[in-house]
């Protein structure tokens, strides 16, 4: 697989996290319940009163994070505060944060399937954009071109 495709794939598999993490954590803001979403049924599983929390959690970690690393990972800016992650992983910070999403994604579903199960749809298209995004973002192509120097 050629870098820019590697490259293009990632983006969109971030961005595609972005969408249904927005979706999905708005509605669960909107609707606490779940019923808007078809899991109130689940709710009573759950160690939260309400799907506030993890409404909040899909809308920063699911939905705004993506968005910045894609943008991070295109226009590849080297803000102050991320030094130390580029130095200490020696990639891009970027980089270094759309690994660790994508290990964040996979533990999130985790937990999922060990309160609620394995069984909504969502679960498995998720499940093949968190393998997607540490695959493409492991892929040599696509890990050289994000290598920082170590100062």
């Amino acid at each position: 697989m050629g870098r820019r495709l590697a490259f293009g794939a990632l983006i969109v598999a971030l961005l595609f996290l972005a969408f249904g993490g927005l979706y999905g954590g708005v509605t669960m803001l909107v609707d606490p319940s779940g019923a808007a979403l078809g899991m109130d049924v689940v709710l009573p599983q759950l160690p939260v009163p309400s799907f506030a929390l993890p409404g909040a959690f899909l809308v920063t970690v699911m939905g705004l994070l993506p968005i910045a690393l894609a943008y991070g990972l295109v226009a590849r800016p080297t803000p102050r505060w991320a030094a130390a992650i580029s130095r200490a992983s020696g990639h891009h910070w970027a980089w270094t944060g759309t690994l660790a999403l994508g290990i964040v994604l996979a533990a999130w579903l985790a937990l999922q399937g060990w309160l609620i199960g394995f069984a909504w749809p969502i679960q498995f298209v998720t499940a093949g954009n968190a393998v997607a995004i540490v695959v493409l973002t492991l892929l040599p192509v696509v890990r050289r071109s994000f290598v920082v120097p170590r100062a």
